[in-house]
């Protein structure tokens, strides 16, 4: 595993990089990208079960060891971020995977720069409007609870234990240490309370319901099946509403609560290598004959 920096308008962005030893690159490459208050170490588990692939983990503004600016947390801020570092760093059509609030950045990525990338895979992000479900009191009490501050790294290993539960492993450890920056004698995430809160924000307001019929590029959309029953209720109307929408867009659900690819890394593996078959495929068909 490689690292590194790329400027995005000022801000520097940190990125995990994984190349094939054998060279072989036919398949396309991976650009994931992670949730909120995580980080790009949250890939290190599935990214085990792809090996052979290049593949390119971002570390978002305000996350990880990108820079934290105050503001320009906008979705098109974003887009900006991953577009620029998929073109830096030479990712050819890219496979773009999300989890979370990264599963959000990614549909609106791909629904905005088909032409630069080959396909998408959609974990557990909000398949539809959240004002469907909450008011936006409501959604700041469930997606806005009291920042964690930690006395040592081992308090904040603990809440990460509690998280994740079964799906704790030491493998983990560095995503935790990523997690964190200290704040005087303590340790605390990141993500801060406005940032966090101009997020949240653009997710609540946000029309993926829009996006989902423009898509182009083979899509597989992730779904976990555990979690508040209000939250599993919206996610069941929500994918049956898509299907109508977009009746091309794979979806596929998992036993599991949220952290779906910690939980089944090689399912979730297994689905990102059909994705990127069928991107290959694609890509095969449309190009002209070669002469001679």
């Amino acid at each position: 595993m490689n690292e590194g920096h790329i400027d995005a308008g000022g801000v520097r962005l940190h990125y995990l990089e994984w190349v094939s030893d054998d060279g072989a690159a036919s398949a396309p490459p991976l650009f994931l990208l992670h949730g909120l208050s995580s980080n790009a170490y949250y890939w290190q588990r599935m990214v085990r079960h792809l090996p052979g692939r290049r593949i390119v983990a971002l570390d978002q503004r305000g996350h990880g060891l990108s820079d934290r600016p105050a503001a320009g947390y906008a979705m098109s801020n974003l887009i900006d971020d991953a577009t620029k570092a998929i073109v830096e760093l030479g990712l050819t059509h890219p496979i773009v995977v999300g989890h979370s609030w990264g599963a959000a950045v990614a549909l609106e990525l791909v629904a905005a720069k088909q032409d630069l990338v080959g396909g998408l895979v959609f974990v557990d992000g909000p398949v539809m409007s959240m004002a469907h479900v909450l008011s936006w009191d409501q959604a700041q009490v469930v997606m806005q609870p009291p920042l964690p501050r930690f006395r040592s790294l081992d308090d904040a290993r603990a809440e990460s234990v509690g998280d994740f539960k079964d799906a704790w492993g030491e493998d983990l450890e560095p995503f935790v240490k990523a997690r964190v920056t200290a704040d005087g004698d303590a340790l605390v995430l990141t993500l801060t309370a406005p940032v966090r809160l101009e997020i949240i924000r653009s997710l609540y307001y946000g029309q993926p319901d829009l996006l989902w019929p423009r898509l182009t590029v083979p899509t597989s959309v992730l779904l976990a099946a555990a979690g508040p029953s209000m939250i599993s209720s919206w996610k069941r109307k929500a994918a049956a509403q898509m299907a109508e929408l977009a009746p091309a867009v794979d979806v596929r659900w998992y036993d599991t609560p949220h952290d779906v690819p910690l939980y089944k890394p090689a399912e979730v593996a297994a689905d990102v290598e059909r994705v990127s078959s069928l991107a290959s495929a694609a890509s095969a068909t449309s190009e002209p004959p070669s002469g001679n």
